[in-house]
């Protein structure tokens, strides 16, 4: 595969992720819905958890380093309650996934992001 070829893959799956992005943090949010729903049950946390988790290891992937962060924050928010039982700061829960839903409306250019 040609250089020219493998940034036109490239930037093709940038595309798809920041197309994808809204419907992921929509997923987001829908298990947060159920853990809270669920008094921040095992289950329904694990849940939460594991597509935060997700979103975090994607987002750089794909030259979104903003996503990734944010949701490795709640990732790391997350895991503390699953691993030590802590309580779960719902105001932070919040302030993060407005901030993810802000990215995933607006996503960043992944250029501008990456930096020079």
């Amino acid at each position: 595969m040609t250089a020219h070829r493998e940034r036109d893959v490239a930037e093709d799956l940038r595309r798809y992720f920041a197309y994808r992005l809204p419907a992921r943090v929509s997923e987001i949010e829908a298990a947060r819905d159920a853990a809270r729903d669920a008094g921040w049950g095992k289950e329904p946390l694990r849940t939460f958890h594991r597509l935060a988790h997700s979103l975090a290891g994607t987002g750089a992937t794909f030259g979104f380093p903003e996503v990734s962060d944010v949701s490795r924050r709640l990732e790391s928010l997350l895991k503390a309650a699953l691993d030590a039982g802590a309580p779960i700061d719902e105001h932070e829960v919040e302030d993060l996934l407005t901030r993810l839903r802000e990215l995933a409306e607006r996503p960043p250019d992944p250029e501008a992001e990456a930096g020079p």
